[in-house]
Order: C-alpha cells, then structure tokens, then sequence
C-alpha cells in the first residue's frame, strides 16, 4: 500500500494527544495480564436500523468499540487496553478497525510491547478469531476480500521492510504475497486476484512494477509490460473487466489508462499533468480522479469525473488545495476534503496532509452529481490518525468508508473545542453535525 513515515507507526493515544509507539519487541510475556477480558462478552446484539449500518472507532482509551449515527447505541468490542501500565503488566493498545464487506465482521490489530495480532470478531463483538500473530511482523493495514472471507494486510518488519500477506478469515496459516516499498494493490471483484503497484513512479524508479497475483493457484503472478506512473493504489473496475492505472507511454507521456485483464492498455482516458489518485463509482460508471497540476502561480489539484463510456466528456468539481475525496455508495456523491483557512501552501497531492500541523482545519465539501450541487458540511481540525489515513486515501478508499450505508450521513474524526479526540457525524446536506463519541479514528460499515 504505502511506504510509512514514522508517524504511521503504531500510536498511543492518551487523553488529547497521540504519540508515536516504538514496538520494542521485549521478553515481557502478555501473561502477565491475562486475567484482564479481551472481548466484550456480554456487548448487546445492535439494534440498528439496517440501513444505517454501525460506525467502528478508536477511543481515547486504545480499545475498539462500535456505535450508531448519533452514539446512543454503543458497545465496547474490546475491554483490555492498557495505555499507562503499572510494573507487571504490558502496554496495549488496538488500531486500524477494518469491516467486512457485507458488515458482518470487524477486523483490526492489537500492539503490545512483544508482539501485534490481526484479529476479527461479528459486528457484536462475539466469536473473536485471532487471524494472525507475530513478535516480528505489525501489520497496520487491511484490506478484506470482496466475499468477506479473506484479509490481506501490510505490514513492518523488523528490519523495516513493507511486506503483504493474506489470510482466511475463519483463521489458519499466513500467506506471504510480496513485498517492496511502497506497496498498494485491489482486489479483483471475483475475488480471485490481486493487482499490485510497488515501487512508485517508474521515471524514479526503474525497477517500480505492476503485477497481478493470482490467489487460486493457477497463475500466482503476471507482471505487467506496463510503467506505472505517478499514482498509489490501482483500482479495478466493479465489473472486473477493466482496471484504471496510470502509466507512462513509450513517448514518455504520463496518461490515466484502462487496462484489460490481459495487462495491455484499452483505453487512454487522459493525460496527467502530475501525480493522480483516483476511484471508481460503486457502480463503476463513473470514474473520479484528483490530479496535482503543479503549473500557475498556485499549484493546484483539479478533482474531474468521467463517464468511463464517454471519457471525452470530462467535468471538473473542484480545484484548488484538495485532500482526499470519497464516493458515496450510491454513487450520487463525492465527498471531497480542502485545507481551511489555516491550511498552508499545498505541496503535494500525496503529501498534503501530512505535511500540516495537527491545528489545520480541514473543510468538507458534498457534491452531488445529479444536480451538479456542492455544499460545505463541515469545518473541522482531524486528528493525526485520520490525517494519515488522508494522506493515503486512494488506497484506504479500497478498504474503508466514511459514509453510511445509505448515502445521507458522514463520519468525521476530529478534535473538538476542548483539544480531545472525538468522532463527529452529519448530514451529506450538512445538517446535524454532532459529536458522538470520544475516539481517534472511526470508519462507517459497508452494510
């Protein structure tokens, strides 16, 4: 997926402020504590409506809990945090809440001082399954299979190397895939193969690839005779017959590209003056994609929608100091973050967020492709975690989402007026905006 800077290392959240866990793999046995509960036995069946699905967060207190639209259904997944450890015990904290495709399963890593273990549990808490553990491996994202019943994660070693490994969901051995810095990849939707990108813009990299993996034993790899270009993660069409990748032609051009399940170019949808991201509609006709155009006084990152039937017919929804931005899952909507007014100079498409003080203010945009309508919703300062996953959302748009189920509502990871983490939702119009919970970092189910 990425190639992390130290800040993407682990956290410790204590109270307000988020520090950096250094995951010295010391000789402290988690025995020590094993008479703390790791799951929430005894957390209610939710009792929400369906279409709402449920919101997962971070609290302020290292553990996993999950909640409804407006925080009045809550229920703690796990209980056994340990943040501020007396002699005898081990620190531990829990990260990264991942869901199911079809909302049934949470997925997401807990960390302590000798080890870190990818684990899954139902959207009530129960029948918990520890997926994978390791004292030299911190996996810290993932990434679930379209059926629900697979998880590729990425991870650190030891030695600081990126490395992606994929496992059942119900459990059992580790499979190693690749490894290379940075690594992102997709899923292909029959579930059934995997397109990787490592090494990024081929133009630095003379080594940087693109590869399909294939996870049924038939052909584990394909490398592609393709250059990738100046992009993170791949994206493969809903349909499964195309891909959209940006490459670089033998003229040296860099060009957004539809490629076929062959590998060979299709299409060439446009050319890019800069470095892009970009991500299907739900229903994969449409196509947005946000690129830096470094050209002008200002440099600036242009957001346009295509119709992948009609890609000469390109229309731009914004321009200027843009973060990241996510499709709604009915496909009417794009939600789109700006750095506010505190927001200094925009440096790159990639970088932006990262590069900000934890007191930039983001604000969030809803445009709505139907009426061709784009209305402010939010102003608001994230949190550091949520700023690391802006600044890799074209891979973290694969994985996870910040809208509801049914297409009307937002969930926002912030810092509220008392400099707390908190978790915010509101409405795609803008109306009811809300903290919910306190928390550092929250993702909407699927379903």
């Amino acid at each position: 997926m990425i190639s992390r800077p130290v800040q993407d290392k682990p956290k410790d959240l204590k109270k307000s402020q988020i520090f950096i866990v250094t995951l010295t793999f010391l000789v402290i046995s988690l025995a020590c504590s094993s008479a703390i509960p790791l799951f929430s036995s005894k957390a209610p069946a939710p009792t929400h409506e369906a279409s709402l699905g449920l919101i997962a967060y971070v609290g302020n207190d290292g553990n996993i809990y999950t909640t409804n639209r407006d925080g009045k259904q809550s229920s703690a997944i796990t209980l056994d945090a340990n943040l501020n450890p007396v002699a005898g015990q081990s620190k531990r904290i829990y990260q990264y809440p991942t869901w199911s495709p079809d909302g049934q399963r949470l997925a997401f890593v807990r960390y302590s001082l000798n080890e870190a273990s990818l684990i899954s549990v139902l959207s009530n808490g129960k029948n918990p399954v520890n997926n994978y553990t390791s004292q030299s491996f911190q996996p810290f994202y993932l990434s679930w299979s379209p059926n629900s019943k697979n998880i590729a994660f990425l991870g650190n070693n030891t030695s600081g190397g990126l490395a992606q490994y994929l496992v059942a969901a119900s459990g059992g051995d580790s499979k190693f895939i690749g490894s290379g810095q940075p690594y992102y990849w997709d899923w292909s939707p029959d579930n059934q193969a995997l397109i990787v990108h490592i090494g990024g813009d081929s133009s630095a990299n003379p080594d940087a690839r693109l590869a399909f993996i294939g996870l049924d034993g038939s052909n584990p790899r394909q490398e592609l005779n393709l250059k990738p270009g100046s992009f993170d993660a791949p994206a493969w069409s809903p349909a499964g017959n195309v891909l959209v990748l940006a490459t670089q032609n033998d003229a040296g051009d860099a060009e957004l590209i539809l490629a076929g399940q062959d590998g060979k170019v299709k299409q060439a949808l446009s050319k890019l003056s800069g470095q892009v991201a970009f991500a299907w509609s739900p229903q994969g006709v449409y196509l947005a994609y946000a690129v830096f155009d470094p050209a002008g006084s200002v440099p600036t990152i242009h957001l346009i929608m295509l119709d992948s039937t009609h890609p000469d017919l390109q229309n731009q929804v914004a321009e200027g100091e843009l973060v990241a931005f996510f499709w709604s899952p009915d496909g009417q909507k794009i939600a789109y973050f700006i750095l506010g007014s505190s927001g200094g100079p925009l440096a790159s498409l990639v970088g932006t967020v990262a590069q900000t003080t934890p007191s930039t203010r983001l604000a969030v945009r809803v445009y709505d492709r139907i009426s061709g309508d784009t209305k402010e919703v939010a102003n608001f300062v994230p949190t550091v975690s949520f700023q690391q996953v802006l600044t890799f959302y074209s891979q973290y748009q694969r994985s996870s989402t910040i809208w509801s189920p049914d297409s009307q509502n937002l969930v926002l990871s912030g810092v509220d007026a008392a400099g707390e983490n908190a978790i915010y939702t509101v409405g795609a119009d803008g109306s009811k905006f809300q903290k919910i919970a306190d928390g550092d970092l929250a993702f909407w189910s699927w379903k």
